[in-house]
């Protein structure tokens, strides 16, 4: 699961959510399965791809309601990639008045 939704992987590692295929890239899987992200294998298309699936699955929402605010961690992945996908997006939390400052 990646918030509120199954996921599948095929036998050649691509993603499948929704019936939405996300080519697998060592970049990609970086993002969804590391807390902390080497940067170096990330590409500007793994990072729209992972900002879709964030958003298809509502994994980066408190209780994956997609109306909520975004859920905010100290965690390296929040961070440096989540908060700065969603930069101007309603969060809260300590961490969400740390970054208004």
């Amino acid at each position: 699961m990646i918030g509120d939704s199954r996921v599948g992987v095929d036998r050649d590692g691509n993603i499948h959510i929704r019936e939405v295929e996300f080519p697998a890239t060592k970049g990609l899987w970086e993002l969804l399965t590391r807390k902390k992200v080497n940067k170096r294998l990330v590409t500007s298309n793994d990072l729209k791809q992972y900002k879709t699936i964030l958003e298809m699955t509502n994994a980066h929402m408190e209780g994956y309601e997609p109306d909520a605010n975004i859920h905010t961690s100290k965690g390296l992945k929040f961070r440096d990639v989540i908060s700065k996908l969603f930069s101007g997006t309603r969060q809260s939390g300590v961490e969400a008045a740390l970054s208004r400052e």
